[in-house]
């Protein structure tokens, strides 16, 4: 049972209903980033959208504030870097989550993936880079089309599941292989998986969590206590 449901069997009628309420909500908000990120809306509405977006990510993200402010800026410095240092002919896309960084896309040659991995490596703050960068031709609009459906339906399954919380996992999926990132206890790493493993389309999964206990999750979710800094990576687990 999660921290959630206890939460909800612990309180009355009138405050259940409004948890399950706030769940809907969060669930809705998460559902419209999805599909506004499959349809790769650009320019000033989603802009405009941001704003909401990021509070809602605080208040659901188990990173602090500080963190996803990192976390963004740590992106837009790797891709302005890979850029600048390979050029044209080549689609390289940063991940950062809790300053781990996840390389994807595709480059021409092993030269132009170890040099990605350089440059990217060199941002401050950056802890670790886990490099899955193919080396070929730039993935087409079919292939791009099909990787942002999968991340669509694993993102959609994660928040459905009621034994895990949807929101305390990030997303990536390129070439059909679906990578997770996230603060997560062994449980819902586990359970994760499993799910990205079922969803249809996906060829393989890899891990890049930070692992914490059953325990500090519950401390997380305790706002009376001082939350832990989030713990340090564990290793780039193919799953």
């Amino acid at each position: 049972m999660t921290q959630m449901n206890v939460d909800i069997c612990s309180k009355s009628a009138s405050a259940a209903s409004g948890v399950r309420r706030s769940r809907g909500l969060w669930r809705a908000a998460s559902l419209l980033t999805v599909v506004l990120a499959a349809t790769q809306l650009q320019g000033c509405f989603v802009l405009g959208l941001g704003a909401v977006g990021t509070t809602a990510y605080v208040a659901t993200d188990r990173r602090t504030a500080g963190s996803i402010l990192e976390d963004n800026t740590i992106e837009l410095k790797a891709d302005n870097r890979i850029s600048s240092a390979l050029g044209a002919g080549v689609n390289v896309r940063a991940v950062s989550y809790n300053q781990q960084v996840l390389l994807v896309g595709q480059v021409p040659s092993e030269a132009d993936k170890q040099k990605a991995e350089q440059v990217v490596k060199g941002v401050p703050n950056v802890k670790a880079v886990l490099n899955e960068i193919d080396i070929g031709p730039v993935a087409d609009l079919n292939r791009s089309a099909t990787d942002t459906l999968i991340t669509t339906k694993v993102r959609a399954r994660l928040i459905d599941a009621r034994d895990i919380f949807g929101n305390a996992f990030k997303v990536t999926t390129s070439n059909s292989v679906v990578y997770l990132m996230g603060i997560v206890t062994q449980r819902e790493a586990d359970r994760a998986v499993q799910i990205a493993r079922d969803t249809t389309g996906v060829s393989k999964v890899v891990t890049m969590f930070n692992i914490i206990s059953e325990q500090q999750l519950q401390d997380m979710r305790n706002p009376q206590k001082e939350n832990a800094p989030p713990p340090e990576p564990r290793g780039n687990n193919p799953a």
